[in-house]
């Protein structure tokens, strides 16, 4: 006996907040419990809850008189967890008791499990357990709970979420382990759902709702949490809410979005400087008396400008990734306001839509197109008082094929590369750039540059 008392004493001033009064009243119910195992012959126990914890720890245990017991070793000082065993949890927290209900014990067998909790004084010290096989016990439909409970609880190790069952009533009938540290007040008891979650879905609007499924983003203690109720298709058991902490994932949008304002704000900043420059080149340009000085300052401007499309379609989006259709029209537009003198010339854009391109193509592209309607304007023309320009942007599988084609006086490729800037950087921006190629087509009447590239050049960057 003293051997017995003194364990009991070890486990409960070890494990547990109970005073002396306490563990001495737990003791002298212990004693009783081999005349119960004689009257019932199975299993018994008595579990007290651990402090600061859903889990009691089995502190006596008695055998069964005529058969063998459930126990290979013996239970004693091991922990009763929630998920194994929801029942002495539930009786440990609200008291009163429960029969025929589902367990699994410390080496994993199947059980049912009668529970009453032992009470001093208005509190629970801890819980009377008889356990039996599973096969040994007959249906008792007037006590057994709903096997969502144990199975969720068995499960609480898989399952990252917190998960709720309520009945017709509101009445919160179990919750799993994750549960129990997101909401303090659903460790009481008689709780119902518009104490927990009515602030955020009044339950009027959540039974009314005729969706099997209803999912909405909530906020709770500065987390934040999808919550999901679904309705249960039971006699006891009427919804069950699920709530998955999306904490995590609400700061790093918060972080991409406050990140992606950033980027756009320097996009939008690059485009002005680039415009502040184009904007000092035109006033060197109206100062200039020379003609091939103008020249020269038009080109570089309508380059610099080239340049800021890209910036400023970025500064108006989200991502890094523009519509190619845009950068031309506004290369195209931009040349023409350029050379308003040369209103005789017809310039048309066959432009497809949907080729998006990452940005650094999209500049490259840019700087590309302008060269070449530049180009055609400043030469294919002379001494014409009308003519043709055309350019054209369409997609052949995953290549981008850009043409520039003009009805002029045509040019021959050798003759002028070594002195034309332009073509030096059109050329270069093509094979380094776009890992393209490039085409000249010296036509009966006018000439025809054809570039290409694959669409997805730097997706695997």
């Amino acid at each position: 006996m003293n051997k017995q008392k003194n364990k009991i004493m070890e486990l409960c001033k070890k494990y547990t907040e109970m005073t002396e009064e306490e563990i001495a009243i737990i003791y002298q119910k212990s004693q009783a419990l081999d005349e119960l195992a004689a009257i019932f012959d199975c299993d018994i126990f008595i579990d007290v809850p651990l402090k600061n914890s859903t889990a009691s720890i089995v502190i006596y245990h008695v055998l069964p008189v005529s058969k063998g017991s459930l126990y290979e070793q013996s239970p004693v000082g091991q922990p009763a967890m929630k998920m194994n065993e929801p029942g002495v949890w539930k009786v440990s927290r609200t008291g009163g008791k429960l029969k025929g209900y589902k367990a699994f014990t410390q080496e994993n067998v199947f059980i049912r499990q009668n529970i009453y909790a032992i009470e001093y004084q208005d509190k629970i010290l801890g819980t009377y357990i008889m356990e039996e096989p599973f096969h040994e016990v007959q249906d008792d439909e007037g006590e057994e709970q709903n096997d969502y409970m144990v199975m969720t609880a068995r499960l609480n190790n898989y399952i990252d979420d917190a998960i709720y069952f309520f009945d017709a009533s509101s009445k919160l009938i179990f919750q799993n382990e994750n549960a129990d540290s997101i909401l303090k007040d659903s460790l009481q008891d008689e709780v119902y759902y518009n104490q927990l979650f009515g602030d955020q879905i009044p339950y009027s609007e959540l039974v009314l709702s005729n969706k099997k499924t209803v999912m909405k983003e909530i906020e709770l203690a500065d987390k934040f949490y999808m919550m999901k109720r679904i309705i249960l298709e039971d006699d006891k058991l009427e919804f069950a809410i699920i709530l998955r902490d999306i904490t995590q994932l609400k700061n790093k949008e918060a972080e991409i979005i406050s990140k992606t304002e950033a980027i756009r704000e320097t996009h939008h900043r690059i485009k002005n400087n680039l415009q502040t420059m184009a904007s000092l080149l035109r006033m060197e340009k109206r100062r200039s008396n020379n003609e091939e000085i103008k020249h020269i300052l038009s080109d570089n401007m309508n380059r610099v400008m080239s340049i800021a499309a890209t910036h400023d379609i970025l500064a108006r989006q989200l991502g890094d990734e523009v519509e190619l259709s845009e950068v031309i029209k506004f290369i195209v537009n931009n040349m023409h306001r350029s050379y308003m003198l040369l209103n005789n010339l017809e310039l048309s854009l066959d432009a497809e839509e949907s080729i998006i391109v990452r940005s650094e193509i999209a500049t490259s592209v840019s700087l590309i197109v302008n060269e070449l309607v530049q180009n055609s304007y400043n030469h294919a023309f002379a001494g014409r008082s009308s003519g043709k320009l055309k350019v054209s942007l369409k997609k052949h599988g995953d290549k981008v094929i850009i043409t520039v084609a003009d009805n002029g006086i045509g040019f021959s490729i050798d003759e002028i590369k070594k002195n034309s800037l332009g073509l030096v950087i059109v050329q270069n921006y093509v094979k380094d750039k776009l890992k393209g190629t490039i085409q000249f087509n010296r036509l009966k009447r006018g000439m025809e540059v054809t570039v290409q590239f694959k669409q997805t050049l730097y997706d695997d960057v």
